[in-house]
């Protein structure tokens, strides 16, 4: 049984959003023990992409840092491969990213080092009692047969969602909530509370449900903070 020094930290979409995410890393303090798991889509629509991969490889230095390939990564990747691709990606938000590098650059200017920290990134992580993915997940199915789709594009409709098969609780971004509210279903909750749209990125340790939320602009979200409830745009995958 881990100890309660021992916490396992869910981080939402960070999207870019470095200020949010600096603001929860100095709040949650992790140290060597804790395990932060980052629920994919680090880079793309916030404005610094490039400072966000900067963090993860000094946070790897305190603590153990999980990363679950979000299908932002995906389209980056994919970008590599034909000008469609890259195209669509930009289109998505890449151009963000690569102008956190420097303003009108390719993909060139992405450092070895991110890319060697992107890749190692999983499809999903479990342990004993939690199942760790990006957008969703197919309940009747073990998590190594589960499809691509399904982990990084899938959207989580609440009424459409079962239990998995496993009885593990499952926790995931990518579906952002449209009033910036965490969507929890107690069997599966997801945690993408629209950071880069004005919203909050959202931290969750899991074991005791406790709860860091911060703004893009790395404000902390006081506990009678109000939502933005009914203000989001229409969300475009």
């Amino acid at each position: 049984m881990a100890s309660a020094s021992e916490r396992l930290i869910a981080i939402g979409d960070v999207h870019g959003c470095v200020h949010a995410l600096d603001a929860l890393l100095k709040e949650i303090a992790p140290n060597s023990l804790d395990r932060l798991v980052f629920l994919g889509d680090l880079i793309d629509q916030g404005r610094d992409s490039a400072a966000v991969l900067d963090r993860l490889i000094e946070l790897r230095q305190r603590c153990q840092v999980v990363l679950i390939k979000g299908n932002h990564e995906e389209m980056l990747y994919s970008a590599r491969e034909s000008e469609k691709s890259l195209r669509y990606w930009e289109e998505c938000g890449g151009v963000y990213t690569l102008n956190s590098y420097k303003f009108g650059a390719g993909l060139d200017v992405i450092p070895p080092e991110h890319w060697r920290l992107l890749s190692t990134s999983l499809p999903y992580y479990e342990t004993d009692s939690f199942i760790l993915t990006h957008a969703n997940y197919d309940p009747n199915r073990p998590m190594n047969l589960q499809e691509s789709y399904q982990l990084r594009w899938a959207l989580f409709e609440p009424d459409e969602m079962q239990p998995h098969k496993s009885g593990k609780t499952v926790v995931v971004g990518h579906t952002e909530q449209r009033d910036c509210e965490i969507l929890d279903l107690d069997f599966a909750i997801c945690i993408d509370t629209a950071c880069w749209r004005h919203g909050w990125l959202t931290a969750l340790e899991l074991n005791s449900r406790t709860l860091w939320q911060a703004s893009r602009w790395g404000l902390l979200r006081d506990d009678d903070e109000p939502t933005h409830k009914g203000k989001l745009p229409q969300l475009v995958r």
